[in-house]
């Protein structure tokens, strides 16, 4: 007790100049005296230094980092430290290498034509898109993992774009593509468009992160940028309000004008956040913690933290679904199942920004583990002998919410519901829809390979709906179907049955992602395509029957 008091006592006494720039042995005596003051009750400290999986300097970096963040009171002696100082003057590391670099592929296998993006590295998926009356927006990630932007016009049918709408330091200066800061598109009540994109835990030049245990070590500077002239997709200026540490994006406009993005605030071992616009304004508010990561009080080297993925359900509400993702100082990832397990399911009313668990008990932020396990688990993965590699919200068609999770196991990887009913979350359900659908050839033979089937609005009484599946040759197609009504199926059949009536087109080997795009009245109006071969990857355009391209 009595070290404990003078180890304070000091402190305080070191603490007491102001933040004016030091010396470096001011600096590390003050350093020293904090770590002497936190050791006393928290043992990663120790972890952290005696570690020899890496070099010496390379751990005080990392100590550093965990203590900026999880004891702001060392921010201002770090920073009067470093001020003016590159990352190589202070820590004495290697330069990163973050390659292979990636280069222009001699061949593209053959992909369908009608794109409208042009050929694409890394892992682009759908892109992300927003419709504002008849204009839809679409952002991706193009050339080398930069943002682009284009519009398309439900009436006229015509292009605009793309555009290039910022700069991302992913993928640059002989790095590797790295897809995680794909960008999203949001468009404010007076008309000006924005786009974040690009981050992957910032550069090591951002200096720390005070918002996270976690150093950079992947690259990639989050960047928030906004069109200058309402609806105009041709120059963007760059905003100084989301931190350039952040990784991952999605984002959602309420019915009030506000618009929630939500990231993580770096690399793995970081807390989630959510940034919020309010309408009128085109600059985001500080961001609110979601989520924060826990050390193992045995073993501190293991960290506890989380995978989110919020969907808008409502005018009003946002249910964010996530995992628990066991981590580790040391970077080392179990390349089968990640360490991802569970599934929990938290609500967010924006109204009052208050975050609920199922049963409508508010919920105190951020939420840790121990918080999660309690108030927001629906599914155990590790009760079940398996691992959830990833979750996302549903709405079903009674109104109530659900949640979908991605069950691992020997020989088998699956997705699957959990409802919450009579109290309890009852998993390992059949995903909305699939357990009674039926999808027939123009033959007549099933089609059991069914990877997305989307319905459309009944024209004239006959329902159609898009679909994406594998055929007998393992070929992905693309198609439409249209529904059979009761005259036609047998006698015994219950299930809502479907069969091909157009093929737009197949490929051998590839893989086709589809993302709706949903009118004013949630309707599906419009698809974007995704189609990936090798080192071929474009985006399309589906509209009123037709692929939409740009050329």
């Amino acid at each position: 007790m009595k070290f404990y008091i003078l180890a304070t006592l000091l402190t305080l006494a070191l603490f007491s100049a102001d933040s004016a720039a030091i010396n470096e042995q001011d600096f590390f005596d003050k350093r020293t005296a904090l770590i002497i003051k936190h050791s006393h009750h928290d043992k990663t400290f120790e972890a952290l230094q005696q570690e020899e999986s890496f070099s010496r300097e390379y751990w005080r970096w990392r100590v550093d980092q965990y203590m900026y963040g999880q004891y702001p009171e060392f921010q201002a002696i770090y920073d009067a430290y470093t001020e003016g100082k590159t990352f190589l003057q202070i820590y004495d590391l290697p330069e990163e290498q973050l390659g292979p670099e990636w280069q222009e592929p001699n061949r593209l296998p053959e992909i369908p034509q009608g794109d409208f993006s042009g050929n694409l590295p890394g892992n682009a998926h759908t892109g992300w898109h927003k419709l504002v009356g008849d204009k839809l927006y679409i952002t991706y990630q193009g050339h080398l993992t930069d943002p682009y932007v284009a519009s398309y016009d439900l009436k006229s049918h015509k292009w605009d774009g793309p555009y290039k709408a910022g700069h991302s330091t992913l993928s640059k200066d002989g790095r590797k593509i790295d897809s995680h800061g794909r960008p999203i598109i949001e468009v404010d009540s007076q008309g000006y468009i924005h786009i974040i994109f690009g981050g992957h835990g910032g550069e090591r030049e951002d200096g720390l992160n005070p918002l996270s245990i976690d150093t950079p070590h992947a690259g990639g500077r989050m960047i928030h940028v906004v069109s200058t002239k309402p609806h105009d997709l041709s120059e963007f200026v760059e905003k100084d309000d989301i931190s350039p540490f952040a990784s991952y994006t999605k984002s959602y406009q309420m019915a009030n004008g506000d618009i929630y993005f939500f990231t993580r605030a770096g690399t793995h071992k970081s807390p989630w956040l959510y940034y919020k616009m309010k309408n009128g304004s085109q600059t985001f508010e500080p961001p609110v913690k979601i989520t924060w990561p826990t050390v193992h009080q045995d073993n501190p080297i293991l960290v506890d933290t989380f995978y989110i993925n919020p969907l808008k359900v409502s005018d009003t509400e946002i249910v964010i679904t996530s995992l628990w993702h066991e981590c580790n100082f040391k970077e080392e990832h179990n390349k089968t199942h990640y360490n991802r397990l569970n599934a929990y399911f938290m609500r967010l009313d924006t109204t009052t920004d208050t975050f609920y668990n199922i049963q409508n008990k508010a919920l105190d932020l951020p939420v840790t583990l121990a918080a999660a396990n309690r108030y927001t688990l629906a599914y155990d993965s590790e009760a079940a002998k398996e691992t959830s590699f990833g979750t996302r919200p549903l709405v079903l068609k009674d109104g109530s919410y659900a949640l979908a999770y991605e069950a691992r196991g020997e020989g088998y990887r699956e997705w699957r519901m959990a409802s919450f009913n009579d109290g309890t979350w009852q998993h390992g359900q059949p995903m909305p829809g699939t357990a009674n659908r039926r999808l027939l050839d123009t033959r007549g033979n099933d089609i059991k390979a069914i990877q997305s089937l989307e319905a459309l609005t009944a024209n004239n009484g006959i329902a159609n709906a898009v679909v994406v599946y594998k055929n007998a040759k393992g070929e992905s197609v693309f198609a439409l179907a249209r529904s059979i009504d009761s005259t036609d199926k047998p006698e015994d059949e219950t299930k809502e049955t479907w069969m091909l009536t157009d093929e737009y087109f197949k490929v051998a080997g590839a893989r086709i992602e589809l993302q709706t795009v949903k009118g004013q009245t949630d309707e599906n109006i419009a698809f974007v395509l995704n189609v990936r071969k090798g080192a071929s990857q474009r985006l399309y355009l589906w509209h009123e029957g037709k692929i939409r391209s740009r050329y």
